[in-house]
């Protein structure tokens, strides 16, 4: 049991830091692009890859998780699990290219933008191999390599694009880098599976076995293909509905947002295996959970939307230059929906845990069609401010949805919930009228230091955050027993 719960424990570390540093280095590469490119290339290169995105559905099949789960309870059979899943995605994978090559020749988009597609195309098939591959690798109860992986590709892909933008700014170039970066990764793995794993690439084309697996993945398939079109569709919209130069302005503006989801998904994934536990075991312990799990969200993201919305000319300006000025409302009204983006985590992680993850698929799937004929509505008249609005609104339609469901398998502390949001957007409130003083005669970021300390002396001050808050915080971040 102790090598059990180390390895767990060990393994969690090294991903969570992979996870944290890649992130950062992504962050500090995309804002690099967008410094060189520009906003109009910026939205080619974005289109290319929300486009594939929207297709890689059709490799994956939600295939990952199932793959591990296999492998770890008999490892046994892990060869011919990877053959099927080889054999399967040899021929997913020529389906999902037709279906791209289709679709963008269909659309009569420009020569450049389909040549970007027909690249992202390839980087499509090796991404999915990858994570195929490295599900194998974590049957066996081990992260350090995908850690290592992790963080690698980043490191190549940022390196090389660097110095392609020395030379020349063709995307084409880049989305190449793309390519050169997960092919690395996918060299690696398929190292690692031979070498360490002894296991070996061939294709095994087992139609029954296939339908089994299907039958198994197939809502969380679908949950997740629903997830994909609801993060990427906007973007094909605002290109397609809009211009390449307004999705340029609205992916800085989703970088920055969406680039902070790791911090609800760490959070989750601390507290996920005991929701399931609870939910078979002690329901007042998972009205609990979820109620923490909430108040942490609260006194997280009210203060971090309010801040960006404060500072979000002198963020962007600062990055991206006055070239990415009109990213700035787009961002303003992405982030306010901050709360209810973060809080869905948890609400969908709920129902998941408690065995309505059909209803989870059907909530995601009606925030979906919502998304889209919200876009379609707003896009046309109003752009990247539109692309916007529809995220927003979308993103708390889906906190409607899930709260409907949640509070019919646990009762909802409501009251204590609305008095913490009630004083921590009060103390934020003043957080923000020290920074709007302070940020034009000191250096904006200083002034969100101070600001954000006295925010968190406030809290303090009037007893929303208490230090057992503040260890039971800590705590669900590297708890060691899950």
């Amino acid at each position: 049991m102790y090598n059990t719960k180390t390895k767990v424990a060990t393994n969690t570390t090294w991903f969570t830091i992979a996870l944290i540093l890649q992130k950062l280095i992504a962050f500090a590469y995309f804002t690099y692009l967008a410094r060189v490119l520009g906003a109009e290339n910026l939205g080619i290169y974005i289109f290319a890859l929300s486009f594939m995105a929207i297709f890689s559905i059709v490799i994956d099949f939600g295939l990952s998780n199932f793959i591990t789960r296999e492998v770890a309870k008999e490892q046994s059979d892990a060869q011919k699990l990877y053959s099927n899943v080889l054999s399967f995605k040899v021929i997913s994978s020529l389906i999902a290219i037709g279906l791209i090559v289709f679709f963008i020749n269909i659309l009569n988009y420009p020569e450049l933008t389909r040549q970007l597609v027909y690249l992202a195309a390839i980087l499509m098939v090796i991404e999915s191999l990858v994570l195929s591959s490295f599900a194998i690798v974590r049957g066996y109860h081990n992260l350090k390599y995908e850690s290592f992986g992790t963080i690698g590709v980043q490191v190549i892909v940022s390196i090389l694009g660097v110095t392609v933008l020395q030379f020349t700014e063709d995307i084409r170039l880049l989305m190449g880098v793309l390519i050169v970066g997960n092919l690395a990764n996918l060299i690696y793995v398929t190292y690692l599976i031979i070498r360490k794993l002894n296991l070996k690439i061939k294709l095994q084309f087992n139609f029954y076995y296939w339908r089994n697996i299907f039958l198994i993945v197939l809502p969380f398939a679908l949950a997740a293909g629903f997830n994909k079109i609801y993060g990427a569709f906007d973007q094909v919209l605002l290109s397609k509905l809009a211009s390449d130069l307004s999705l340029g302005y609205y992916a800085v503006a989703y970088k920055l947002t969406f680039s902070l989801q790791f911090l609800p998904l760490a959070l989750v994934a601390a507290l996920y295996p005991a929701m399931s536990t609870y939910y078979k075991e002690d329901k007042q312990m998972l009205n609990k959970s979820f109620t923490r799990a909430v108040y942490y969200l609260i006194i997280l993201t009210i203060p971090l939307s309010a801040g960006i919305i404060i500072l979000a000319k002198e963020f962007v300006l600062s990055l991206y230059t006055v070239e990415f000025a009109a990213s700035i409302l787009p961002l303003q009204i992405l982030i306010s929906s901050l709360f209810f983006l973060f809080i869905n985590f948890p609400l969908g992680s709920l129902l998941n845990a408690s065995d309505k993850q059909r209803k989870n698929t059907i909530n995601i799937a009606l925030a979906m069609i919502f998304n889209i004929v919200m876009n379609v509505v707003l896009i046309p008249k109003h752009q990247e401010i539109g692309a916007a609005i529809s995220s927003t609104i979308s993103t708390i339609f889906l906190f409607c949805l899930g709260i409907i469901a949640v509070r019919n398998i646990i009762k909802i502390d409501i009251w204590y919930l609305i008095k913490i949001f009630v004083k921590t957007l009060i103390v934020s409130l003043i957080m923000v009228v020290i920074i709007y003083l302070l940020k034009d005669g000191l250096y904006w970021l200083m002034a969100a230091i101070i600001g954000f300390a006295v925010y968190l002396v406030g809290q303090v001050f009037i007893g929303t955050i208490k230090k057992r808050d503040i260890r039971q915080m800590f705590n669900s971040f590297r708890r060691k027993d899950i």
